[in-house]
């Protein structure tokens, strides 16, 4: 068998991930999670300022805090946001899915922006904040294809965000950063198919 290049292990993680939502309970390695947080931190960085923080999460008490507030926020996100409303029993079935452990992961990576790191005036706050935002998710991004590549799963988790200062200070999270994003991680109990995507010709165009 011949050995893939470096491109092909890269390309092949791209083409193949996809999100995981059931979690084996087995722990991940400590030398597994720092190779995930070091492609992260490999990512672009707005400015140089390498305005993130990562908070990784592994303790039992503290792992089940986080997936009450992802229950609590997706509830939010389905009967709440959603443009078509989900039925009394689509609602249902979704905390029923939560009873048995969907997103319940052996630990968590919650990406921070870290407002310490000041790179702009205060004139151009606002585009501080985006482009920090924009630099912490695509460290996670980096981490996401990381952990693929180590035979880990991982999903993108929001919700908590609409829950975001009580969120904070369960987890003892300073005031001075913001909640951007986090991934649940580790072995995968599933393995769904790889989504398809909208044909490149319905969002993307050459000028």
């Amino acid at each position: 068998m011949v050995e893939m290049s470096v491109v092909e292990k890269v390309s092949e993680a791209i083409r193949t991930r996809r999100s995981i939502r059931w979690f084996s309970q087995e722990p991940v390695p400590d030398e597994h999670i720092r190779e995930i947080l070091e492609a992260g931190i490999r990512a672009p960085t707005a400015s140089g300022a390498e305005q993130w923080y990562f908070l990784v999460v592994r303790s039992d008490e503290k792992r089940r805090i986080i997936h009450s507030f992802i229950r609590r926020g997706q509830m939010i996100y389905l009967s709440r946001m959603l443009r078509k409303k989900l039925s009394e029993e689509e609602l249902s079935r979704w905390e029923e899915l939560f009873d048995k452990g969907i997103y319940l992961a052996p630990i968590y990576i919650i990406g921070l922006l870290n407002y310490n790191r000041r790179s702009l005036t205060d004139e151009y706050l606002l585009y501080e904040y985006l482009w920090g935002v924009e630099s912490v998710t695509l460290a996670l991004g980096y981490m996401g294809l990381r952990a693929w590549s180590l035979g880990y799963g991982s999903v993108w988790i929001a919700v908590p965000q609409l829950l975001e200062e009580e969120f904070k200070v369960a987890l003892g999270i300073p005031q001075n950063m913001s909640y951007v994003g986090m991934l649940a991680i580790g072995k995968p109990a599933e393995m769904p198919p790889v989504r398809p995507r909208l044909p490149l010709e319905e969002v993307a165009s050459f000028v």
